[in-house]
Protein backbone atom coordinates (compact mmCIF):
# COMPACT_ATOMS: atom_id res chain seq x y z
CA UNK A 1 0.00 0.00 0.00
CA UNK A 2 1.38 3.38 -1.01
CA UNK A 3 0.79 6.53 1.06
CA UNK A 4 -0.47 9.36 -1.11
CA UNK A 5 -1.79 12.82 -0.34
CA UNK A 6 -3.89 14.77 -2.80
CA UNK A 7 -3.90 18.47 -2.03
CA UNK A 8 -6.87 20.31 -3.50
CA UNK A 9 -10.54 19.40 -3.46
CA UNK A 10 -11.38 20.53 -6.98
CA UNK A 11 -12.45 18.29 -9.84
CA UNK A 12 -9.05 16.71 -10.51
CA UNK A 13 -8.24 16.34 -6.82
CA UNK A 14 -11.51 14.54 -6.08
CA UNK A 15 -11.07 12.31 -9.14
CA UNK A 16 -7.53 11.30 -8.21
CA UNK A 17 -8.36 10.74 -4.53
CA UNK A 18 -11.37 8.56 -5.32
CA UNK A 19 -9.77 6.42 -8.02
CA UNK A 20 -6.48 5.92 -6.17
CA UNK A 21 -8.42 4.86 -3.07
CA UNK A 22 -10.44 2.32 -5.05
CA UNK A 23 -7.12 0.86 -6.22
CA UNK A 24 -6.28 0.04 -2.60
CA UNK A 25 -3.90 2.86 -1.69
CA UNK A 26 -3.85 4.92 1.50
CA UNK A 27 -5.02 8.31 0.28
CA UNK A 28 -5.63 11.47 2.27
CA UNK A 29 -7.27 14.50 0.73
CA UNK A 30 -6.06 17.85 2.04
CA UNK A 31 -8.72 20.50 1.56
CA UNK A 32 -8.71 24.27 1.84
CA UNK A 33 -11.81 24.36 4.04
CA UNK A 34 -12.86 22.35 7.06
CA UNK A 35 -16.38 22.17 5.65
CA UNK A 36 -15.26 20.18 2.61
CA UNK A 37 -13.09 17.86 4.71
CA UNK A 38 -16.02 17.09 7.00
CA UNK A 39 -18.33 16.49 4.04
CA UNK A 40 -15.89 14.08 2.38
CA UNK A 41 -15.23 12.34 5.67
CA UNK A 42 -18.93 11.83 6.34
CA UNK A 43 -20.23 11.12 2.85
CA UNK A 44 -17.17 9.92 0.93
CA UNK A 45 -16.53 11.00 -2.64
CA UNK A 46 -19.24 10.22 -5.16
CA UNK A 47 -17.73 9.60 -8.59
CA UNK A 48 -19.72 9.29 -11.80
CA UNK A 49 -17.73 7.45 -14.44
CA UNK A 50 -18.51 7.64 -18.13
CA UNK A 51 -19.99 4.39 -19.41
CA UNK A 52 -21.36 3.46 -15.97
CA UNK A 53 -24.96 4.06 -14.93
CA UNK A 54 -24.45 3.87 -11.17
CA UNK A 55 -22.21 6.38 -9.32
CA UNK A 56 -19.60 4.95 -6.99
CA UNK A 57 -19.20 6.22 -3.43
CA UNK A 58 -15.63 5.99 -2.14
CA UNK A 59 -14.69 6.54 1.50
CA UNK A 60 -11.66 8.80 1.57
CA UNK A 61 -9.82 10.24 4.54
CA UNK A 62 -9.84 14.04 4.43
CA UNK A 63 -8.16 16.76 6.48
CA UNK A 64 -8.45 20.54 6.26
CA UNK A 65 -5.09 22.19 5.70
CA UNK A 66 -5.20 23.76 9.17
CA UNK A 67 -5.16 20.30 10.79
CA UNK A 68 -2.44 18.66 8.69
CA UNK A 69 0.51 17.52 10.83
CA UNK A 70 4.10 18.04 9.74
CA UNK A 71 6.40 15.31 8.51
CA UNK A 72 4.56 13.80 5.52
CA UNK A 73 7.07 11.73 3.56
CA UNK A 74 5.12 10.11 0.73
CA UNK A 75 3.78 11.43 -2.57
CA UNK A 76 1.97 14.77 -2.55
CA UNK A 77 -0.15 15.40 -5.64
CA UNK A 78 -0.68 19.16 -5.82
CA UNK A 79 -3.89 19.73 -7.80
CA UNK A 80 -4.77 23.27 -6.78
CA UNK A 81 -4.95 25.97 -9.43
CA UNK A 82 -1.77 27.81 -10.24
CA UNK A 83 -3.29 30.99 -8.79
CA UNK A 84 -3.56 29.19 -5.44
CA UNK A 85 0.21 28.68 -5.22
CA UNK A 86 0.76 31.66 -2.96
CA UNK A 87 3.41 32.41 -0.36
CA UNK A 88 0.97 31.10 2.24
CA UNK A 89 0.58 27.76 0.47
CA UNK A 90 4.33 27.46 -0.08
CA UNK A 91 4.89 28.10 3.62
CA UNK A 92 2.35 25.40 4.45
CA UNK A 93 4.14 22.89 2.20
CA UNK A 94 7.51 23.81 3.68
CA UNK A 95 6.20 23.06 7.18
CA UNK A 96 4.30 19.86 6.40
CA UNK A 97 6.23 18.03 3.66
CA UNK A 98 9.39 16.28 4.82
CA UNK A 99 12.71 16.33 2.98
CA UNK A 100 12.29 12.81 1.59
CA UNK A 101 8.85 13.44 0.10
CA UNK A 102 7.95 14.04 -3.53
CA UNK A 103 5.63 16.78 -4.80
CA UNK A 104 3.97 16.38 -8.19
CA UNK A 105 2.58 19.54 -9.77
CA UNK A 106 -0.58 19.17 -11.88
CA UNK A 107 -1.02 22.89 -12.67
CA UNK A 108 -1.79 24.37 -16.07
CA UNK A 109 0.44 27.00 -17.59
CA UNK A 110 4.02 27.85 -16.70
CA UNK A 111 5.81 29.82 -14.01
CA UNK A 112 4.72 27.77 -11.00
CA UNK A 113 7.60 25.30 -10.88
CA UNK A 114 10.32 27.79 -9.98
CA UNK A 115 8.70 29.18 -6.78
CA UNK A 116 7.78 25.68 -5.60
CA UNK A 117 11.34 24.49 -6.23
CA UNK A 118 12.78 27.43 -4.30
CA UNK A 119 10.43 26.87 -1.36
CA UNK A 120 10.98 23.10 -1.09
CA UNK A 121 14.72 22.38 -1.20
CA UNK A 122 15.54 18.70 -0.83
CA UNK A 123 12.19 17.37 -1.99
CA UNK A 124 11.85 15.54 -5.27
CA UNK A 125 9.83 17.68 -7.63
CA UNK A 126 7.85 16.24 -10.52
CA UNK A 127 5.59 17.85 -13.10
CA UNK A 128 2.46 16.24 -14.51
CA UNK A 129 0.48 17.06 -17.62
CA UNK A 130 -2.94 15.44 -17.88
CA UNK A 131 -5.84 15.49 -20.30
CA UNK A 132 -8.24 13.66 -17.98
CA UNK A 133 -11.67 15.29 -18.04
CA UNK A 134 -13.35 15.98 -14.70
CA UNK A 135 -16.24 18.13 -13.51
CA UNK A 136 -16.86 18.79 -9.82
CA UNK A 137 -20.60 18.45 -9.29
CA UNK A 138 -20.60 19.13 -5.56
CA UNK A 139 -18.37 19.57 -2.55
CA UNK A 140 -17.77 15.81 -2.42
CA UNK A 141 -18.82 14.65 -5.88
CA UNK A 142 -17.14 14.54 -9.27
CA UNK A 143 -17.94 13.37 -12.77
CA UNK A 144 -15.20 11.72 -14.83
CA UNK A 145 -16.19 13.26 -18.15
CA UNK A 146 -13.46 11.88 -20.37
CA UNK A 147 -10.54 9.50 -20.20
CA UNK A 148 -7.26 11.10 -21.16
CA UNK A 149 -3.53 10.59 -20.74
CA UNK A 150 -1.06 11.76 -18.12
CA UNK A 151 2.68 12.37 -18.50
CA UNK A 152 4.97 12.65 -15.48
CA UNK A 153 8.60 13.67 -15.38
CA UNK A 154 11.20 15.87 -13.75
CA UNK A 155 10.91 19.54 -14.74
CA UNK A 156 13.91 21.44 -16.08
CA UNK A 157 14.10 23.32 -12.78
CA UNK A 158 14.33 21.07 -9.72
CA UNK A 159 14.46 22.01 -6.09
CA UNK A 160 17.92 22.67 -4.77
CA UNK A 161 19.49 19.54 -3.35
CA UNK A 162 16.64 17.33 -4.54
CA UNK A 163 17.46 13.61 -4.84
CA UNK A 164 17.98 12.14 -8.28
CA UNK A 165 16.31 8.83 -7.44
CA UNK A 166 13.36 7.93 -9.65
CA UNK A 167 11.65 5.92 -6.89
CA UNK A 168 8.83 8.40 -6.29
CA UNK A 169 8.27 8.85 -10.01
CA UNK A 170 8.11 5.10 -10.63
CA UNK A 171 5.80 4.62 -7.65
CA UNK A 172 3.40 7.30 -8.80
CA UNK A 173 3.24 5.94 -12.34
CA UNK A 174 2.59 2.45 -10.99
CA UNK A 175 -0.21 3.43 -8.60
CA UNK A 176 -1.94 5.64 -11.16
CA UNK A 177 -1.91 2.81 -13.67
CA UNK A 178 -3.41 0.54 -11.00
CA UNK A 179 -6.18 3.13 -10.60
CA UNK A 180 -7.00 2.88 -14.30
CA UNK A 181 -5.22 5.98 -15.60
CA UNK A 182 -3.11 5.98 -18.76
CA UNK A 183 0.22 7.26 -17.47
CA UNK A 184 3.59 7.69 -19.13
CA UNK A 185 7.03 8.82 -17.99
CA UNK A 186 8.32 11.76 -19.98
CA UNK A 187 11.87 13.07 -20.18
CA UNK A 188 10.55 16.09 -22.09
CA UNK A 189 7.88 17.27 -19.68
CA UNK A 190 8.61 20.93 -20.48
CA UNK A 191 7.57 20.27 -24.08
CA UNK A 192 4.38 18.57 -22.87
CA UNK A 193 3.63 21.56 -20.66
CA UNK A 194 4.09 24.01 -23.53
CA UNK A 195 1.86 21.96 -25.82
CA UNK A 196 -0.86 21.82 -23.21
CA UNK A 197 -0.47 25.55 -22.59
CA UNK A 198 -1.04 26.13 -26.30
CA UNK A 199 -4.22 24.01 -26.26
CA UNK A 200 -5.54 25.57 -23.05
CA UNK A 201 -4.78 29.11 -24.20
CA UNK A 202 -7.05 28.58 -27.20
CA UNK A 203 -9.86 26.46 -25.77
CA UNK A 204 -10.28 27.75 -22.22
CA UNK A 205 -10.81 31.50 -22.70
CA UNK A 206 -13.00 31.16 -25.78
CA UNK A 207 -15.29 28.56 -24.24
CA UNK A 208 -15.54 30.76 -21.14
CA UNK A 209 -16.38 33.86 -23.17
CA UNK A 210 -18.86 32.15 -25.49
CA UNK A 211 -20.32 29.80 -22.82
CA UNK A 212 -19.93 26.73 -25.04
CA UNK A 213 -18.64 23.20 -24.53
CA UNK A 214 -15.33 22.14 -26.04
CA UNK A 215 -17.08 20.38 -28.90
CA UNK A 216 -19.17 23.45 -29.73
CA UNK A 217 -16.13 25.72 -29.95
CA UNK A 218 -15.19 25.07 -33.62
CA UNK A 219 -18.82 24.66 -34.71
CA UNK A 220 -19.02 27.79 -36.89
CA UNK A 221 -16.62 29.43 -39.40
CA UNK A 222 -16.57 32.60 -37.31
CA UNK A 223 -15.49 30.74 -34.18
CA UNK A 224 -12.83 28.78 -36.07
CA UNK A 225 -11.34 31.98 -37.48
CA UNK A 226 -10.98 33.44 -33.99
CA UNK A 227 -9.60 30.14 -32.69
CA UNK A 228 -7.00 29.98 -35.44
CA UNK A 229 -5.88 33.57 -35.00
CA UNK A 230 -5.38 33.02 -31.26
CA UNK A 231 -3.65 29.71 -31.97
CA UNK A 232 -1.16 31.12 -34.52
CA UNK A 233 -0.18 34.00 -32.24
CA UNK A 234 0.23 31.72 -29.21
CA UNK A 235 2.24 29.09 -31.09
CA UNK A 236 4.61 31.79 -32.38
CA UNK A 237 5.25 33.08 -28.86
CA UNK A 238 5.77 29.58 -27.42
CA UNK A 239 8.28 28.64 -30.12
CA UNK A 240 10.48 31.44 -28.80
CA UNK A 241 10.29 29.79 -25.36
CA UNK A 242 11.10 26.19 -26.24
CA UNK A 243 8.15 24.73 -28.13
CA UNK A 244 9.75 22.40 -30.62
CA UNK A 245 9.47 22.96 -34.36
CA UNK A 246 6.41 20.83 -34.97
CA UNK A 247 4.44 21.92 -38.00
CA UNK A 248 1.65 24.37 -37.19
CA UNK A 249 -0.81 22.12 -38.99
CA UNK A 250 -0.06 19.27 -36.57
CA UNK A 251 -0.41 21.51 -33.53
CA UNK A 252 -3.67 22.93 -34.90
CA UNK A 253 -4.95 19.40 -35.46
CA UNK A 254 -4.09 18.68 -31.80
CA UNK A 255 -6.29 21.58 -30.70
CA UNK A 256 -9.19 20.42 -32.85
CA UNK A 257 -8.61 16.84 -31.69
CA UNK A 258 -8.99 17.87 -28.04
CA UNK A 259 -12.21 19.71 -28.91
CA UNK A 260 -13.50 16.52 -30.52
CA UNK A 261 -12.32 14.01 -27.89
CA UNK A 262 -13.67 16.17 -25.03
CA UNK A 263 -16.73 17.40 -26.92
CA UNK A 264 -19.10 17.28 -23.96
CA UNK A 265 -16.63 18.79 -21.51
CA UNK A 266 -16.89 22.26 -20.08
CA UNK A 267 -13.41 23.71 -19.77
CA UNK A 268 -12.15 24.51 -16.29
CA UNK A 269 -12.27 28.21 -17.11
CA UNK A 270 -15.90 27.99 -18.21
CA UNK A 271 -16.70 26.12 -14.98
CA UNK A 272 -15.00 28.87 -12.98
CA UNK A 273 -16.84 31.65 -14.79
CA UNK A 274 -20.22 29.97 -14.35
CA UNK A 275 -19.49 29.49 -10.64
CA UNK A 276 -18.26 33.06 -10.16
CA UNK A 277 -14.76 31.89 -9.23
CA UNK A 278 -11.39 33.37 -10.11
CA UNK A 279 -10.06 31.91 -13.36
CA UNK A 280 -6.58 30.84 -14.44
CA UNK A 281 -6.45 33.43 -17.21
CA UNK A 282 -3.29 35.03 -15.78
CA UNK A 283 -1.52 31.66 -15.79
CA UNK A 284 -2.59 30.91 -19.38
CA UNK A 285 -3.09 33.79 -21.79
CA UNK A 286 -1.61 36.23 -19.30
CA UNK A 287 1.54 34.12 -19.31
CA UNK A 288 1.62 34.23 -23.11
CA UNK A 289 1.45 38.03 -22.95
CA UNK A 290 4.38 38.12 -20.51
CA UNK A 291 6.41 35.72 -22.66
CA UNK A 292 5.78 37.88 -25.72
CA UNK A 293 6.78 41.04 -23.86
CA UNK A 294 10.06 39.43 -22.76
CA UNK A 295 10.88 38.95 -26.45
CA UNK A 296 9.84 42.45 -27.42
CA UNK A 297 6.74 41.13 -29.18
CA UNK A 298 3.09 42.02 -28.97
CA UNK A 299 0.32 39.47 -28.47
CA UNK A 300 -2.90 41.36 -29.23
CA UNK A 301 -5.22 38.34 -29.32
CA UNK A 302 -3.95 37.04 -25.98
CA UNK A 303 -4.09 40.54 -24.52
CA UNK A 304 -7.69 40.88 -25.65
CA UNK A 305 -8.97 37.55 -24.30
CA UNK A 306 -7.12 38.10 -21.01
CA UNK A 307 -8.86 41.44 -20.56
CA UNK A 308 -12.25 40.09 -21.60
CA UNK A 309 -12.13 37.11 -19.23
CA UNK A 310 -10.89 39.24 -16.33
CA UNK A 311 -13.72 41.69 -16.98
CA UNK A 312 -16.34 38.99 -16.36
CA UNK A 313 -15.73 39.03 -12.60
CA UNK A 314 -15.76 42.04 -10.33
CA UNK A 315 -12.40 42.91 -8.68
CA UNK A 316 -13.57 41.61 -5.28
CA UNK A 317 -14.52 38.29 -6.90
CA UNK A 318 -11.00 38.04 -8.30
CA UNK A 319 -9.58 38.62 -4.83
CA UNK A 320 -8.27 42.10 -5.68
Amino acid sequence: MTEITVMGGGALGLLLAAKLTTAGHAVTLWTRTKEQAVRVGQQGITIECFGQDTPLVVQVNALPAEEVPSGFSGNVLLTVKQSAITSSLLGFLTRTVSDDAAVTLFQNGTGHIEPVAAALPGRQLLAAVTTEGALRTGMSSVRHTGKGETWIGPPLVTSIGSPQSASHEETLVRVMKQAGFSVFVSNAIRERMLRKLLINAVINPLTALWRVSNGELPATPERRRVMEALFLETADVLRSHGLQGTESSELWDNVLGVCSSTADNRSSMLQDVLAGRETEINALNGAICRMAASEGKEAPWNTAVTALVKAILLPEERGE
